[in-house]
């Protein structure tokens, strides 16, 4: 199996949304495959001062065109991943907490939201090849997000004759966080819109799925299925992943390296100087299980 294809994480120093070329400077010399570009929605104060719209909300045209930017001749290597709404909770302006709502289960949101990326994506200058979304609250049933994956595809293709993969984030604190159910959310996939299966999957966050899971971590782990994992988010509490921070990072990287694919990876780190060590940490965990899966049969 070859290495991994990397993500370059959404780090604070980079301007905030803006545009690619600055994310894809700090990610070629590193070899990264892709940059992540937030796609989420109205997210602090300043945004609203600079919109005027409130915490929380889809972004309107006219707010994509002040917080992001259309760079020029743009390379043809470059690739990106749009990170949309995650649904954690916001200071408005007025200190008040606030969590935007994830509605799959309303059409008329999902085409909305669909709206907001095409735009978004029109000012950048070019589509994404990845979009990630979150699952939200249980009122949001699998069959939900499968179908809102398909309107999100076909959405693309209808304005830039383009199909991006659309990859679902489990959370531990949000409808889709264990094994079992990220499992039943792939057979409800498979089910209803087998047509898009090539196109979509999952991106599994160990941290998050421990979290969940607690001291099952290793059994529902093994209950995720292998040809739904598309991408992996690796950190520690959204800290560098280390040998020694009490993840089973070999049993982790095991399963990563037995994934039909080349898996992507996005250590989820803010500061651009610990990207290069996390990335580092992953390509040392892969490296012995590359051995092994690559050493014949006794």
């Amino acid at each position: 199996m070859p290495g991994a294809d990397y993500i370059y994480p959404n780090v604070t120093e980079v301007t905030q949304r803006g545009g690619l070329l600055e994310r894809w400077r700090l990610a070629e010399p590193l070899g990264c495959a892709y940059i992540e570009v937030p796609a989420d929605f109205i997210k602090n104060r300043t945004e609203v001062e600079r919109t005027g719209q409130e915490i929380g909300s889809m972004l309107s045209r006219s707010s994509v065109e002040l917080l992001y930017e259309q760079d020029a001749a743009l390379p043809g290597t470059l690739r990106y991943l749009l990170h949309t709404e995650p649904a954690i909770p916001r200071r408005d302006q007025h200190g008040r907490q606030v969590t935007a709502t994830l509605r799959w289960r309303d059409p008329g949101w999902v085409a909305d939201l669909g709206d907001m990326l095409l735009e978004i994506e029109d000012v950048l200058g070019i589509p994404p090849e990845i979009i990630e979304i979150h699952p939200g609250d249980r009122r949001n049933t699998h069959a939900d997000i499968v179908t809102a994956m398909h309107t999100l595809i076909t959405a693309h293709w209808n304005a830039f004759g383009t199909e991006p993969m659309v990859l679902l984030e489990h959370h531990s604190d949000q409808g889709i966080s264990t094994g079992r159910q990220l499992r039943s959310f792939w057979a409800t996939l498979k089910e209803t819109h087998p047509e898009i299966a090539g196109l979509t999957g999952i991106v599994l966050d160990p941290w998050h799925l421990r979290a969940a899971t607690k001291e099952e971590f290793p059994e529902t782990l093994g209950e995720v299925p292998l040809d739904a994992l598309q991408a992996f988010h690796i950190h520690s509490d959204l800290h560098p992943p280390s040998p020694d921070d009490g993840m089973p990072w070999p049993q982790v990287f095991a399963t990563i390296a037995n994934v039909p694919a080349t898996p992507r990876i996005k250590p989820v780190v803010y500061q651009k100087s610990r990207v290069p060590a996390a990335i580092a940490f992953c390509g040392e965990m892969l490296a012995p299980q590359r051995t092994a899966y690559a050493a014949p049969p006794a």
